[in-house]
């Protein structure tokens, strides 16, 4: 029987990918200090968060083996002594029954079941998640997701993932306040591992000697690499609700964005002034809230609070067209240069970004047609 059984429930865009990079790198020397990341993979935790949130979609892509996931990291921590960790950011989506459930069984197999959420301001947040939705195949802009964000209905999926308050609330019943723990992420420009010390404190992990080199990023675009992707996403209706054309999608998109330097400098996501005034209003209430709360707080709550001032940066729903044509010809280039490859290993010359004379939508529509086979 464990000592301790920890749920880290979310929230997406919160450090989440860094974190759980660093501890499943780590497993095996955490293991040795106490801790276990029962399902031995993120995978594992995945199959068994969407048992866990009765995810219809998800489940139907999953074998006998994956649907018994959650049923196999419950029965690893029952034989564990010290503590167990399970990490997966979409348990937020859990409704309040399916949350009870897990806690409930959890607490069959441990002598105390705490859950532990990351937040992160929102004015950084709705362009992360909005981010995150065109990887996974969706054609919306920036702009209409925010008028989606603005209306503030608990139903949507934004707010699903990213009202802290209404989250703990479905997952708190029945655990002592001081056994979940809100762990704020800290602003721009503090030290880039207190996220990370702040979950050692809180998990009692001696960093010494561990591999603190995430070996798995969750890469932000650039403004011209998103419009390029939305463009695409376009010809493949609705992907990011259907799972497997979504993970078709991500897989093949993601691995080839993200790395182009000459698209990147100095382009970070503006938000429209009325947008930041809004969020930044939303964000304030969202951390009174919190301050409010008896939940145990890892870290600073003032960390949440938004920039009042908008920051610098470019409206990704705007992005000249030669911009968006430059990320194509990269994209296109890098893929031809993979795939032609010499049998002989050979060189092979490096792409390189010069968008032709009058570079317009029209070529890229050109481009994007010959890219999805004239669809």
């Amino acid at each position: 029987m464990a000592r301790r059984a920890l749920v880290h429930i979310g929230t997406p865009k919160s450090g989440t990918t860094f974190l759980q990079s660093l501890w499943w790198h780590n497993a095996a020397a955490l293991a040795d200090q106490g801790l276990l990341l029962p399902g031995g993979s993120a995978d594992v935790q995945f199959q068994a968060s969407a048992v866990v949130r009765d995810n219809a979609d998800v489940l139907a892509t999953m074998g006998p083996l994956q649907l018994a996931a959650w049923d196999r990291v419950v029965d690893e921590v029952a034989a564990w002594d010290g503590d167990a960790l399970v990490s997966q950011e979409q348990l937020v989506e859990a409704s309040g029954a399916s949350a009870a459930a897990a806690l409930s069984r959890l607490g069959d197999v441990a002598d105390e079941v705490h859950v532990v959420i990351t937040v992160r301001d929102l004015v950084r947040q709705v362009p992360s998640a909005w981010q995150q939705r065109v990887k996974h195949g969706s054609a919306t802009t920036l702009r209409k997701f925010f008028t989606r964000v603005a209306k503030d209905d608990p139903d949507f999926n934004f707010w699903h993932h990213q009202d802290v308050p209404r989250i703990l609330a479905r997952w708190s019943a029945g655990i002592p306040a001081e056994r979940v723990h809100v762990v704020p992420l800290p602003r721009p420009g503090a030290d880039r591992d207190l996220l990370w010390r702040r979950t050692c404190e809180l998990l009692g992990i001696d960093d010494t000697g561990l591999s603190l080199d995430a070996p798995v990023a969750n890469e932000t675009l650039a403004p011209a690499e998103i419009a390029f992707h939305r463009a695409v996403n376009a010809h493949f209706r609705n992907a990011h609700l259907d799972v497997a054309l979504s993970r078709r999608v991500k897989a093949f998109m993601e691995p080839r964005l993200g790395s182009a330097p000459g698209h990147r400098i100095g382009h970070r996501i503006a938000l429209a002034p009325g947008m930041h005034a809004w969020l930044v209003e939303r964000g304030n209430r969202m951390v009174d809230e919190l301050a409010a709360a008896p939940w145990h707080v890892v870290g600073d709550l003032e960390d949440l609070r938004p920039d009042p001032a908008p920051s610098d940066g470019v409206d990704p729903d705007a992005v000249p067209d030669s911009e968006v044509l430059a990320v194509a010809q990269d994209f296109l280039a890098a893929e031809l240069l993979a795939r032609a490859q010499p049998a002989d290993g050979g060189a092979v010359s490096e792409p390189h970004s010069e968008p032709p004379e009058g570079g317009s939508r029209t070529a890229l529509g050109r481009v994007l047609r010959r890219l999805t086979g004239g669809r």
